[in-house]
């Protein structure tokens, strides 16, 4: 595992700060200064905002998204770089992440005066071309962040992102032809912007919440106990794959949404 810092301040435009690796018994971290990580880690005279990295077998997936609106993309091995791509946008980058659904290698970037755009099936072959843009990703001003998560246990995962006109929206991927299609399953205005997505058990009861991080307070939407029950009853009673809902549409929420209180 690999933990990446860059930084603006340093006199180095896109040059990775430093690495933190994992160590052999998965419990310390050791540090790289960006001296000593290669050619494939010294990225590009621009500002870097964003970054994300995903590792599939022995294949290293880096993309980073710079202040001139430059989604960048590299794919390496244990044996080198392999190939690199470019995706040119008209505003700043404000959110990258890599992700794997129904066996395709995606990538989702976020520019803050665009679309949210993503990116299918990326290999040595398509690199960037194929692309599809979130519909309505465009009507809520700058999309401020952006979170994969699988929130209904289809082992699929969905996009969410959050926005500067206070819209959270969750998106599901269908394969249709080869090609994948995202439609909304789920939408909601906050009273102020969300800058931050998150997912995590913070009830400690073994089911993960999503947190919505707006300028004004933290919200929990929490999925109903009574819903999750079925749903795994249904998981052990069966030996098919089930489809279901979205967990987070209305109807699977006790009094629809559980919210910490605004602080």
């Amino acid at each position: 595992t690999e933990a990446v810092v860059s930084t603006q301040s340093t006199g180095y435009p896109g040059l990775f700060k430093c690495m933190f690796r994992t160590g052999p018994d998965k419990r310390t971290l050791s540090r790289e200064d960006h001296h000593s990580m290669g050619p494939e880690k010294r990225l590009t005279q621009e500002y870097i905002l964003c970054i994300d990295v995903f590792i599939e077998e022995d294949l290293q997936y880096l993309a980073y998204g710079t202040v001139d609106g430059n989604i960048h993309m590299q794919v390496s091995s244990s044996h080198g770089s392999l190939w690199q791509a470019m995706y040119d946008w008209e505003g700043p980058i404000s959110a990258v992440k890599i992700f794997k659904v129904k066996g395709l290698v995606c990538l989702i970037g976020a520019c803050m005066v665009e679309q949210v755009i993503l990116f299918t099936d990326i290999n040595i072959n398509n690199k960037l071309s194929n692309k599809i843009v979130l519909p309505e990703s465009t009507l809520f001003d700058s999309v401020t962040c952006v979170n994969i998560m699988d929130i209904d246990y289809d082992g699929d995962s969905e996009i969410l992102i959050g926005t500067y006109g206070r819209m959270f929206l969750v998106y599901k991927l269908h394969l249709s032809d080869g090609n994948l299609v995202p439609y909304i399953v789920y939408r909601r205005q906050y009273n102020s912007p969300i800058y931050g997505i998150c997912y995590s058990d913070i009830t400690d009861d073994g089911i993960h919440e999503i947190i919505v991080l707006t300028f004004n307070g933290i919200h929990v939407l929490q999925r109903c106990l009574k819903s999750a029950q079925q749903y795994i009853q249904k998981l052990l009673d069966s030996t098919v794959a089930i489809k279901i809902k979205c967990p987070f549409q209305t109807e699977h929420f006790s009094n629809s949404y559980a919210s910490t209180p605004e602080y």
